[in-house]
């Protein structure tokens, strides 16, 4: 198949490999959207997100406005003629007309095996579900959230203690692949519905999300610590001091201790009971505002005695 016209959207780390992959292939990159330059660190200085660095090393036009539904943002998008529009994590809603615009409509590169975990966060939920494997769905995209048929998929078994940065780069790669394999043949495919009945959703990642409830079993904790390693983290509080979890070990022990309850601590170990007849060590943290340390380095500094209590965060760490 002749190389195609190609209008590519997307934002994050995720959307590179296949961005790449695009130009490889010698398809024609026609322009590239993402997000607008976001303020970020102390000072906060505008910083270009990952896809738009990638596009300028290419040398690809780069659009980012706030929003698609602008008729001069629609008009700029017709007149470019995309046989395609290929959207990776972009973070923004496509409506109607633009769906209907190119040849082969929108293709949509989506980090889970459809119809589960439709929406924003399915690599974070496939890791808190203790899901044994993940994978990338190439789909047409429809006015549903993620809702589109289904070109074709490809599964990624999830490692055993893997994080979701890690896990992320696995299937960035594996989209990339299979959306160039989709592509090549795309005038000869037909996508397959989704099954509605099998659905379950990935909702948008709050920093609440991130407050440990000790009800919950030490391995939904620990699997806490790797889906939101990066952010928004774990986090819990020791009198008025934030902790975030960095690293648990999760074990089953049944104990008569209310969840939160430090049970055993010396210099070197602190286990701490959790729901449903589990425990766990701590391995790892983090005292809000300082740096990451092995817990019997804290432990040095910050003495804790078995009976205290770890507790649930109220409020968000500002």
């Amino acid at each position: 198949m002749a190389p195609l016209r190609i209008v590519f959207m997307g934002t994050p780390t995720f959307a590179v490999p296949s961005l790449n992959a695009l130009h490889r292939n010698g398809h024609q990159l026609l322009a590239v959207f993402c997000q607008p330059d976001r303020a970020k660190g102390r000072s906060k200085a505008l910083q270009m997100c990952p896809v738009k660095s990638a596009a300028l090393k290419l040398g690809i036009t780069v659009l980012q406005p706030t929003s698609l539904k602008d008729p001069h943002v629609l008009a700029k998008i017709e007149s470019l003629n995309p046989d395609v529009i290929v959207v990776a994590a972009y973070g923004k809603i496509l409506g109607k007309r633009l769906l209907r615009l190119p040849k082969y409509g929108c293709i949509n590169v989506h980090a889970s095996l459809l119809p589960r975990w439709r929406g924003a966060s399915p690599i974070h939920q496939a890791i808190l579900a203790g899901d044994s494997e993940t994978g990338i769905s190439i789909m047409r995209m429809t006015p549903g959230l993620d809702a589109g048929p289904v070109y074709q998929q490809e599964k990624v078994s999830i490692a055993q203690g893997i994080d979701r940065t890690s896990l992320e780069e696995q299937l960035a790669r594996c989209g990339a692949d299979l959306l160039c394999d989709v592509l090549q043949s795309i005038e000869h495919r037909q996508p397959r519905p989704q099954d509605e009945s099998h659905v379950t959703f990935a909702p948008i990642i709050t920093k609440e999300m991130g407050f440990v409830d000790f009800e919950q079993s030490a391995f939904d904790i620990e699997r806490m610590t790797r889906a939101f390693h990066d952010w928004p983290g774990v986090w819990c509080r020791y009198g008025s001091n934030r902790l975030r979890l960095i690293d648990i070990l999760p074990m089953s022990h049944s104990h008569q201790f209310p969840p939160g309850t430090i049970i055993f601590c010396d210099r070197k170990t602190c286990r701490v009971a959790a729901g449903k007849h589990t425990v766990f060590d701590i391995l790892k943290i983090q005292p809000a505002g300082k740096s990451a340390m092995p817990i019997s380095a804290f432990l040095n500094g910050h003495p804790l005695s078995s009976n205290d209590r770890l507790e649930l965060m109220s409020e968000p760490d500002d």
